[in-house]
């Protein structure tokens, strides 16, 4: 349905340059008419005239308000000062209106508009200074032409906003096709990922049976780290699934967590080139949950130094203990908050972290034990 415009509608600058161009044609009309020799016209017709234009200022937000105002006025203007010549002005402003009537106003609307069109007409011929009730039937002729032409623009305009319309319902209907496409396509990955995980599971059980003789440390020892690595593969898949089955707009990561392996590229990240990372005893693969804490603990305690430059990190795999321990120099406490976030990834596990301030130089040491892992 096509929208139309309310009289509360704004005043935009091409209804101000027509309510201006017609005005000044008024008034040079009503200049004429007070210096003609054969009009005797008081000179208080031209500025009076204004009134008449005025209504033109809502030519577009209300067109048939502004045909009857311009009628009311000019009926006015009339008995006030009456033969005078009116008709150049009054034809041309009521041809727009009812034009504009005609082409934003429904049709009941628009015909009460073409009939103050005909009464301007009348009116016009009747009191104007050159004109009789002949040429009525030529001027409402025209008048019904511009009404005509201002209804073809109506139905076009409807049939655009038609279109448009049709055009949003055919967007809406392929985003819901898309949308139901996605849905497929989610039932089609949960079910890839309950088969993969009952298969990756159905592999680790068999390596688990298949077990190693007894005495044999190597080989056992060999076995976990082959489980522990199909393990991390199996979780690694299952969160590269799971990713793809998130809302896009979770913002949720799908990357691999991070381990102990990530650290070197965490400090040189953090500090750039005058950080330092060290790794003591025997470097060997940790659980994944304590991998995941070390790195993270490693990563608050880097915040907690407020980007201090020439930072130490120290790694030690110890038999029963993973030690991490961070310095910087410092002419403040570290922050607190940091701090504390770090010391809650300790308590996962059991952990505990000193930090202290000596000599202008910071220094977190945490610890992680691994007897209990």
């Amino acid at each position: 349905m096509m929208r139309h415009v309310t009289p509360g509608a704004p005043i935009r600058r091409l209804d101000v340059a027509i309510a201006v161009v017609l005005s000044l044609l008024g008034l040079a009309l009503m200049v004429m008419n007070v210096i003609g020799p054969d009009i005797e016209a008081n000179v208080f017709a031209i500025p009076a005239f204004l009134v008449v234009t005025a209504p033109l200022l809502w030519c577009r937000a209300a067109p048939l308000l502004a045909l009857a105002a311009l009628l009311a006025a000019f009926l006015v203007h009339a008995l006030l000062f009456p033969h005078l010549v009116r008709c150049g002005v009054m034809f041309a402003a009521m041809y727009l209106l009812v034009f504009m009537a005609a082409s934003r106003e429904d049709l009941r609307t628009s015909l009460i508009a073409l009939g103050l069109g005909f009464v301007t007409v009348f009116a016009v011929s009747q009191t104007d200074f050159f004109l009789d009730i002949g040429i009525v039937p030529a001027f409402s002729a025209v008048a019904l032409v511009l009404w005509g032409i201002g209804r073809v623009v109506h139905s076009r305009a409807r049939m655009a906003e038609t279109l448009r319309a049709r055009t949003h319902e055919l967007r809406d209907a392929r985003d819901e096709r898309a949308r139901l496409e996605v849905k497929t396509d989610r039932v089609r990955l949960s079910a890839e990922l309950d088969e993969l995980l009952q298969r990756r599971l159905a592999e680790l059980g068999r390596m688990a049976d298949r077990g190693a003789p007894a005495g044999d440390a190597a080989t056992a020892t060999s076995t976990l780290v082959e489980i522990e690595r199909a393990g991390r593969r199996t979780l690694e898949d299952m969160r590269a699934i799971v990713g793809v089955l998130r809302a896009d707009d979770t913002g949720a990561p799908t990357a691999p967590a991070p381990t102990l392996t990530h650290l070197e590229a965490l400090v040189m990240r953090a500090r750039g080139e005058h950080a330092r990372l060290e790794v003591q005893g025997s470097p060997r693969a940790l659980p994944a949950g304590v991998e995941l804490s070390a790195y993270r603990v490693v990563e608050h305690l880097l915040d907690a130094l407020q980007e201090a430059p020439d930072v130490e990190v120290r790694v030690r795999f110890g038999d029963d203990a993973l030690e991490l321990a961070v310095s910087g120099p410092s002419r403040r406490r570290l922050d607190a908050a940091a701090v504390e976030r770090a010391r809650e990834r300790l308590r996962l596990h059991r952990g505990t972290l000193d930090a202290t301030l000596l000599e202008g130089r910071a220094v977190a040491v945490a610890t992680l034990p691994l007897s209990a892992v």
